[in-house]
């Protein structure tokens, strides 16, 4: 009975720094690491690295490619006023009334077949307008 009390009192006095190491919980890292796997870890962050400054330069080339697709859109929308702006003077030239002052009063009707064409051609650059629109 003197032994068990004396193994008690042994147990309850001793000092942590005298205690067996306690197992390591599995959610805490190790303290140590390994050579090996430093390096690797050090290559992954390289790696890491390399692809954040690949996915920028594209974020850069997308930002470039915007603003040349924002310039031929403007390019586009002036050749298509310049080209509506010459068919309504051609349009003006075919329908004008004639040249003589008896028949200024009277217009001049252009045939069926050229109403026609001039009317399809009005519908295309109103259609052509319309997808302009919706792609800007």
């Amino acid at each position: 009975m003197a032994d068990d009390f004396e193994l008690e009192i042994k147990r309850a006095v001793r000092t942590p720094m005298y205690d067996e190491p306690k197992p390591r919980p599995s959610s805490m890292p190790p303290v140590f690491v390994k050579v090996d796997r430093y390096r690797e870890l050090l290559e992954n962050v390289q790696q890491m690295r390399s692809y954040a400054l690949g996915l920028r330069d594209a974020l850069d080339a997308m930002a470039d490619i915007e603003k040349e697709f924002k310039t031929a859109m403007s390019i586009t929308a002036k050749a298509l006023d310049k080209l509506n702006l010459v068919i309504s003077t051609i349009d003006m030239k075919l329908l004008r009334t004639s040249s003589s002052p008896a028949d200024s009063s009277e217009s001049v009707k252009p045939p069926a077949e050229i109403e026609d064409q001039v009317r399809g051609i009005y519908e295309q650059i109103e259609k052509l307008k319309g997808e302009l629109r919706t792609v800007s």
